[in-house]
């Protein structure tokens, strides 16, 4: 067979050389891949910074933002001057050279009230620049993208000095009763921008990264290719991720003649997100001939490996697969997540 493999290398790339950003973290966080809530609001964040730099650097926009038939022509005005005073400050805490850091909590969080009693919270932060933004697992895992986009935006708003004081939720300002209002309406208008501009996506998902290496014992090759999570539970904390599962994820393959290749596919199930519950977890590694035909592609298993292990949770467990003088090798480098994807994260029911 080895006399048929083409010294021409071929390959098919989903997701070419994706930069991915440590994430800036504390507290709970589940499972050594991760959480998969953090990654949303992560996403979130880079949504959130690329809507405000359009905003703030297109002169257009400063005339349309905060337009709305539910405030007044005052509540629109100071709206607006709030939010093109304190925008930059915001991107600052945002994406400077020290970022506000994001923590997800199990427990419940508490603020104080319209009423001076203690409220439940999906997010909380202090007031003005230091100090990080809590959030609530269980309340953000149920949000969509736009919830967390405005979440997210409401408690920046917090964070940065207007008039040299941070906003309340509770007290008047300006025109507004309260301000609460003022910090919402200018979150709106944001989520607004980043749905006309495509900023922002409609459900989120999880793009897990692999590096991975070819040879046929004449040449060698590497590339960067990108999984997509299907998540089996809505506590996010079981799914599957796969290479070469569907047209759209991407793999890599030696061309062995004029209608056939030998192409890598690897499935990984994890039952618990990296947790100490194990019962279920592997990853399945193979080679497939798939050659055309007149009804499409028909494709046939010639060698399979199976870790009773997840890549994620054991970032130097490396997966290697041999057929004759093939062999596929790939290792988990990062995750990230999305706020929209053309195979986005799907919540399924067991």
């Amino acid at each position: 067979m080895k006399n048929q493999i083409l010294k021409s290398i071929c390959l098919i790339v989903a997701i070419l050389l994706v930069h991915v950003q440590q994430g800036h973290a504390s507290g709970t966080v589940v499972g050594n891949g991760g959480d998969p809530v953090f990654e949303f609001l992560r996403a979130t964040r880079e949504s959130m910074n690329a809507t405000m730099k359009f905003v703030l650097n297109q002169p257009e926009e400063k005339e349309k933002f905060c337009q709305s038939n539910r405030l007044s022509v005052e509540q629109v005005q100071f709206c607006r001057d709030f939010f093109f005073k304190v925008g930059h400050q915001i991107l600052t805490l945002s994406s400077g050279d020290k970022p506000t850091d994001f923590v997800l909590r199990e427990e419940p969080l508490y603020v104080q009230g319209p009423d001076g009693k203690a409220m439940s919270v999906a997010a909380r932060t202090s007031l003005g620049p230091e100090g990080a933004i809590e959030f609530h697992r269980d309340s953000m895992r149920t949000m969509a993208p736009v919830q967390v986009l405005f979440l997210i935006t409401h408690e920046f708003e917090h964070k940065v000095l207007f008039e040299g004081r941070a906003v309340t939720d509770n007290e008047k300002i300006g025109p507004f009763k309260s301000g609460r209002d003022l910090l919402d309406a200018v979150a709106t208008s944001l989520v607004s921008v980043a749905k006309r501009k495509g900023k922002i996506g409609s459900q989120f998902g999880i793009r897990d990264l692999f590096a991975c290496d070819a040879s046929n014992g004449t040449g060698q090759f590497g590339a960067q290719i990108a999984g997509s999570r299907l998540f089996q539970d809505e506590n996010l904390m079981t799914y599957e991720t796969s290479v070469g599962g569907n047209p759209m994820e991407g793999s890599i393959y030696f061309q062995e003649d004029y209608n056939s290749v030998l192409r890598l596919k690897f499935v990984i199930t994890e039952p618990n997100n990296c947790g100490e519950e194990t019962n279920g977890r592997k990853t399945v590694v193979q080679i497939l001939r798939s050659k055309a035909t007149d009804k499409g592609r028909d494709e046939t298993v010639v060698s399979t490996v199976i870790f009773a292990d997840n890549p994620i949770c054991k970032s130097n467990l490396r997966m290697i697969v041999r057929y004759g003088e093939i062999q596929f090798s790939c290792q988990y480098f990062a995750s990230e997540g999305t706020t929209s994807s053309p195979f986005s994260t799907i919540l399924g029911k067991k």
